[in-house]
């Protein structure tokens, strides 16, 4: 048995297309075109699905009326001034939505007590302005993207119906949940100008479909079922048959066939609802009708035989219809492995190998896209290292200058200058690190606390600083020059603008999510816009142009390119009181 699956398994696609083909239609014939069995049962199987057409035909008119009623309550509360009135009503006019709406929902009031089939009726306006008594949203999403709100908007002039609506984001009030209901949706457009400016739903309680269906008996067990245009069950009796039947089975507008479902043979008779795409279905088992089965005729050999001829001939070209494209695209997949990535695959159908087709030229668009990307990466990075190594000159020429100016002020016992130009060496000295880009937390204290020396010169009575960080963390590594933008920010722009003395503080402790280090000043602070316009400018891209925060956008794009998304900077600021910069960082032992 596997030796014979392995055979099958390797052969060609056309190969099992056929067989699958000629197995699938030879069963079918087998099962029923027996010509001696047919002629046998025609007559019973006639009077039956007479007796199911007509039963099946008093259900569908039924139904029919009931939409037909629906639709009319749609166009009479379409045509209602206070409904026109509402859906015209801009977003800013809120005192003419609540008015109108009021009004909206007493007429919808009206039909939801006359009709208890009525679950729930629903307007909603162009400008998502919505009204109901029976409905609410589940979120503040726009109701106007629903697909419901689109389908209707798409097609004006047609009631639009949906079974089962689960996946809405509106509910009804009461205990009755979405796949017990059916939903019918249609646009209302302006009398005077003719533009869509809203839609009307009615929710309508399955409880009349069931009524209506079973009123009606086929048999002792046969019953019927409503199919959506989608092939999805609008309404059905409590039955397992009922999702073993395909809408693939059930082609054009009207038929009948038999199929075996849990090894008995069914007859399913379905007719079209005209104007809505539903299926009426009814299903009935052979075997109450047909007690007696014939035995096999020769002749249905015969016409089997024939059949499956001709079968063979148009399964033939079918599948050459499949393979041939498929090979086209193995070929071209097999060139573009040795490295012709310019190729293409001509695809001309929107078919599921037209699809395949267009994902092989996507992938290989974005392959030879990625090998650029690689190539000019390579390129700016050795570009990057060779001006690196031509900028050492400068800092080394700078840190012996430093030093002669250092033992010159030494020799002048000018200490006031000998503290600057230490503070200014140790700035330089940091800053480069050898050409590290992890420092421990200490030189980086270092390096900041030098430059807040530097400054303490210049604004020697505006600025106080103060470092509270423990020994603890000192030993974790971060990122270096992460401080100093944060600290030249505090200055500049929050206590070099403020009247009277100015502090900034630094602090630093860890937590469960990693290393956080605070820096925080008691100047102007920023206004609200300005810190929400921030706030937003560093969620998503760099700038470059701002007036205040270049260096945090520098050091938080820096601290995500190395450790993630989830760390980086946030910022707080109170006007009049001062500005705190939290910087987020994972502990990285030294």
């Amino acid at each position: 048995m596997l030796l014979r699956i392995g055979f099958i398994a390797n052969r060609s696609i056309r190969f099992k297309l056929l067989l699958y083909f000629i197995f699938i239609i030879s069963l079918s014939i087998l099962t029923l075109g027996f010509l001696g069995s047919y002629l046998y049962k025609k007559s019973i199987e006639e009077e039956m699905n007479s007796h199911t057409i007509q039963m099946m035909s008093q259900v569908k008119n039924h139904i029919e009326a009931y939409l037909k009623e629906m639709d009319n309550i749609v166009d009479y509360l379409a045509g209602e001034e206070a409904v026109i009135e509402f859906m015209r009503a801009g977003e800013q006019d809120r005192a003419k939505l609540a008015e109108t709406g009021a009004e909206v929902q007493r007429r919808e009031a009206i039909f939801e007590r006359q009709r208890s089939e009525i679950a729930g009726i629903l307007t909603v306006s162009r400008n998502n302005a919505s009204a109901s008594n029976t409905m609410e949203r589940i979120q503040r999403d726009p109701l106007t993207e629903e697909h419901w709100y689109q389908a209707a908007v798409s097609n004006p002039d047609t009631l639009h119906l949906f079974s089962h609506p689960i996946g809405r984001n509106i509910k009804l009030m009461q205990n009755i949940s979405a796949d017990q209901v059916l939903s019918a949706v249609k646009a209302v457009k302006d009398p005077v100008t003719d533009e869509i400016i809203g839609v009307v739903m009615i929710d309508m309680k399955l409880d009349f479909i069931r009524s209506i269906v079973e009123s009606v008996s086929l048999g002792k067990s046969g019953f019927i079922f409503i199919m959506d245009e989608m092939n999805g069950v609008v309404y059905s009796p409590v039955n397992r048959i009922v999702y073993r039947i395909t809408g693939e089975w059930l082609g054009g507008t009207t038929g009948s066939l038999v199929k075996p479902i849990f090894g008995r043979n069914y007859q399913i008779i379905y007719n079209t609802f005209p104007d809505i795409g539903w299926r009426i279905v009814g299903v009935i088992p052979l075997s109450e009708s047909l007690k007696v089965v014939s035995d096999l005729q020769t002749v249905t050999v015969i016409i089997a035989m024939v059949t499956l001829f001709f079968a063979f001939i148009a399964s033939w070209f079918f599948t050459n219809s499949i393979v041939r494209p498929v090979g086209k695209l193995r070929s071209l997949m097999r060139k573009v492995e040795e490295g012709e990535l310019n190729l293409r695959f001509p695809g001309r159908t929107n078919d599921e190998i037209g699809q395949l087709g267009n994902s092989f030229n996507k992938m290989v668009e974005e392959i030879e896209n990625l090998i650029n990307m690689v190539y000019m990466e390579q390129k700016e990075k050795r570009e990057a290292e060779l001006k690196a190594l031509q900028a050492q000159i400068k800092p080394h020429f700078l840190y012996n200058t430093l030093d002669t100016i250092q033992w010159m002020a030494q020799d002048r016992d000018a200490q006031d200058i000998v503290e600057l130009i230490v503070a200014l060496t140790n700035l330089f000295r940091i800053g480069l690190s050898k050409g590290n880009e992890i420092i421990p937390l200490t030189d980086e204290l270092q390096h900041v606390e030098s430059y807040l020396v530097i400054q303490m010169a210049r604004y020697e009575d505006k600025l106080d600083y103060e470092i509270l960080i423990s020994d603890e963390i000192k030993r974790y590594r971060v990122l270096k020059i992460i401080l100093q933008p944060l600290v030249e920010n505090a200055i500049y722009h929050g206590i070099k603008t403020k009247s009277g003395r100015g502090k900034i503080v630094i602090r630093g402790f860890k937590d469960d999510n990693g290393l956080r280090l605070i820096v925080e000043d008691d100047g102007v602070g920023l206004p609200e816009d300005k810190l929400i316009q921030l706030r937003e400018d560093m969620r998503f891209t760099r700038q470059t142009g701002r007036e205040r925060g270049y260096g945090l956008f520098n050091v938080n794009e820096r601290i995500k390119l190395s450790h993630g998304p989830e760390y980086g900077i946030s910022i707080n600021s109170v006007p009049g009181q001062g500005t705190v910069v939290e910087v987020r960082l994972p502990l990285v032992n030294t």
